[in-house]
């Protein structure tokens, strides 16, 4: 029987989400939630009960666990199963989808003798996990809605601590269409824009949504679409604004870092490097604002009364953008963070050339979708470089 590598004894309180964020998807807390209802059970992330009460987090991995991680890529896939669903001080067992033996310590850790293919099927949707992006709600509603394994609508809700964060923006950002939805004029009344935002981010379409509904004339299945996917474009759109100042110093600090003890061919192979970093986080928020102008545009023609069929069209077509958008916003959130801890641990205020291409090309593996001609170069300067400085410990920001 194969051993379970790591037990965690850190506090797996300190990681609790309320749900589905970017990096940390918390089925405990969902379980707690709505662990009583018969959806929770009927269509679950896992058939394991233990497995569908537990952590998964996309996971930056760490110096001492490379010789294990079967996975050249920066960011992971762990799984935290804590060890006392009622005492989650104590920690719990770690185990990597990209790691060595996974399956088998899986295996060890939900021993199912009389029905081993429910854990075959576990182990499908966890690697099918690890392949996605991100973990938000929104990702993952797209990819499981309508999945020859369907999970239930209530663990694609937004966070009740995401929904307290996002409501005085939203509520900034949809004030001209109360008018619309209630039939007057009180466009400055902040406190009717911020129940009518509270009202779309629970996805609660009684009431007098249902006269938004009539202004767009879409049908009841339409509408509840075109919610879905309005409640994504905000989502996306409040997390851009929080990830822009961030991203702004990440490019330039990473341009002004001095590289030392490199050859003449070294530092202009580096230099490519550093510029490929730059342009492809560049490309992946440019990708993200042509998303939000044309929202930006349509959502202003609806307000003005001018193209209501335009927004129409616009909240149906936004779930297919979701995949490529949730992509992108999370490298970019996540490329800063990476930067700010290996900058705390490099007191000298510069990198040597063997570090420089250690972490220049984890943050290409990162930012680049299809990056062949990066991945030659970090490879052929790796070779160079006898003696590489180890890569620092990088702890994700969301992640324990």
């Amino acid at each position: 029987m194969a051993r379970v590598r790591e037990t965690m004894r850190s506090d797996l309180r300190n990681i609790i989400k309320g749900g589905a964020t970017s990096r940390i998807l918390d089925l405990y807390s969902i379980a707690q939630r709505y662990g009583e209802y018969d959806r929770h059970s009927a269509n679950p992330f896992f058939l394991h009960p233990r497995l569908n009460r537990c952590f998964i987090i996309k996971h930056t991995v760490r110096v001492h666990e490379r010789p294990y991680v079967m996975s050249s890529q920066p960011v992971v896939t762990k799984v935290l199963v804590p060890l006392a669903d009622s005492d989650l001080s104590l920690g719990g067992h770690a185990v990597f989808v990209e790691e060595i033996g996974f399956a088998q310590k899986m295996r060890t850790l939900f021993e199912r003798p009389d029905e081993p293919h429910l854990m075959d099927l576990d182990l499908i949707r966890l690697r099918e996990l690890a392949a996605l992006p991100s973990f938000d709600p929104f990702i993952l509603a797209e990819r499981y809605r309508d999945h020859v394994r369907p999970i239930d609508e209530l663990y694609f809700n937004i966070s009740d601590h995401e929904k307290e964060r996002m409501e005085d923006s939203v509520a900034r950002q949809i004030v001209d269409v109360v008018s619309l939805a209630f039939g007057d004029h009180s466009q400055q009344d902040k406190e009717r824009a911020l129940r009518f935002t509270r009202q779309l981010l629970a996805c609660d379409l009684d009431g007098r949504l249902s006269d938004l509904r009539r202004s767009l004339d879409m049908t009841e299945m339409e509408f509840r679409s075109g919610i879905f996917g309005w409640r994504g474009i905000l989502y996306y759109r409040y997390h851009m604004n929080e990830a822009l100042s961030a991203l702004k110093g990440f490019i330039q600090q990473i341009k002004a870092v001095s590289i030392v003890g490199a050859s003449e061919h070294e530092y202009s192979e580096l230099q490519h490097m550093r510029r490929a970093i730059i342009d492809e986080t560049r490309h992946r928020w440019a990708c993200l604002t042509t998303v939000m102008e044309e929202y930006e545009t349509v959502f202003g023609r609806f307000c003005r009364g001018e193209d209501a069929h335009g927004f129409r069209n616009f909240l149906l077509k936004a779930p297919s953008l979701f995949y490529d958008v949730g992509s992108d916003l999370s490298v970019v959130g996540h490329v800063p963070g990476y930067w700010r801890y290996w900058a705390k641990q490099n007191s000298k205020g510069f990198l040597h050339a063997r570090e420089a291409v250690t972490l220049f090309s984890d943050f290409i593996a990162s930012v680049t979708r299809t990056s062949p001609g990066a991945s030659h170069t970090a490879t052929e300067a790796r070779r160079r470089l006898r003696s590489p400085i180890p890569q620092p410990v990088v702890v994700t920001t969301d992640a324990a």
